[in-house]
């Protein structure tokens, strides 16, 4: 009779397994720090617009003696208008936008104060008083 012999040159079920697996998670380990870097840079760019429009509203004010009512690029001389948009592309004040400016104390189209906001996805609304 003649013995049969295996040959053990390939991987085993299980050391493919187990790569398998290994790979998987450090797949899922990148992809998860991959979505949470974007939204951070996400977040950084909204702060940079917030702020870009706080300071652009404290040169109208300084120059007029008011702040403004509602706020465009007309209004805010050197404003780009997608400093208005946030990051979904929705215009500051529309419905579903992350960016609010509320004016107060206004006396037809003069007002005396405002709040600006931003809804962050990683941390805390930002927000800008004058």
């Amino acid at each position: 009779m003649k013995k049969i012999q295996l040959n053990n040159l390939g991987f085993t079920i299980i050391e493919l397994l187990v790569f398998i697996v290994v790979i998987t998670a450090i797949t899922l380990v990148a992809v998860s720090n991959i979505r949470d870097l974007r939204a951070t840079n996400r977040d950084q760019a909204s702060k940079i617009d917030i702020n870009t429009i706080f300071y652009k509203l404290e040169v109208f004010f300084e120059k007029n003696g008011y702040y403004p009512e509602s706020i465009d690029t007309k209004i805010l001389q050197g404003l780009e208008q997608d400093n208005l948009k946030d990051r979904n592309g929705i215009e500051i004040n529309q419905t579903g936008s992350a960016y609010t400016y509320r004016p107060a104390g206004c006396a037809e189209t003069k007002c005396r104060s405002f709040e600006l906001k931003a809804l962050l996805e990683k941390e805390a609304p930002l927000t800008k008083q004058s």
